[in-house]
């Protein structure tokens, strides 16, 4: 059923016949119900829905850190939406059923701001990641931009679903260095390394670099 809560003058919202009206971003939209189908799925709109669900799955545990990594970035309203709507067209491989999501491929921050010409980790003997990288700040970067690190183990390898380790908002970019620690579960972890920079004034994020996996054995 429709409302109208700001009076009949005012923007509608909800089910009215055949469409449907909603507020997006602060201004009205309308979109039509969708029909009723008949007849088996296509190839291709198996491989679509199998996509999104293997896409979903992926993300579900890490979407904190993509509000941020993705703010107003790739959709519309950017955040986890966006980090989605990215994976679904660069990370799904495969043909349904054996659709899948290459960690290698997604992206866990969006934008245009500088990310370093250089960069690389290093795991220490206690299973510290050491992210280092090359301190210019190109032509849109600042010297207190801040380092975005990630490590992330999927719900298909994790004891326990999905478990991310990572700092949104780590080191200045002047410093040229930061870590995060990683700790041995009852089961070996994969943990697969992201990297990305969030502006000084949050304006805006680096486009993420996938930095290699990092192996934790059984405690």
């Amino acid at each position: 059923m429709g409302k109208a809560p700001e009076g009949i003058a005012g923007p509608v919202s909800g089910k009215v016949g055949p469409h449907v009206y909603y507020i997006l971003n602060g201004k009205p939209c309308v979109r039509s119900l969708p029909s009723k189908r008949s007849g088996k799925k296509t190839k291709r709109e198996k491989n679509n829905t199998t996509g999104f669900a293997k896409v979903q799955a992926f993300l579900r545990p890490i979407q904190l850190f993509l509000k941020v990594g993705f703010k107003n970035y790739g959709t519309a309203t950017g955040g986890y939406k966006g980090a989605v709507s990215y994976a679904l067209k660069n990370a799904v491989e495969g043909e349904h059923p054996d659709r899948f999501v290459n960690p290698e491929k997604v992206r866990v921050c969006g934008g245009e701001l500088h990310f370093p010409e250089a960069s690389d980790i290093v795991v220490e003997p206690d299973y510290t990641v050491r992210f280092n990288w090359s301190k210019e700040i190109g032509a849109n970067g600042n010297s207190r931009d801040q380092v975005f690190m990630l490590a992330y183990c999927p719900s298909d390898i994790a004891l326990l679903g999905g478990k991310a380790v990572g700092i949104s908002t780590g080191a200045f970019r002047m410093t040229g260095t930061d870590s995060l620690q990683l700790s041995p579960q009852r089961l070996p972890q994969q943990y697969h390394i992201y990297m990305g920079f969030i502006a000084r004034d949050r304006s805006q994020q680096a486009h993420s670099q996938y930095m290699g996996k990092v192996l934790v054995p059984a405690r």
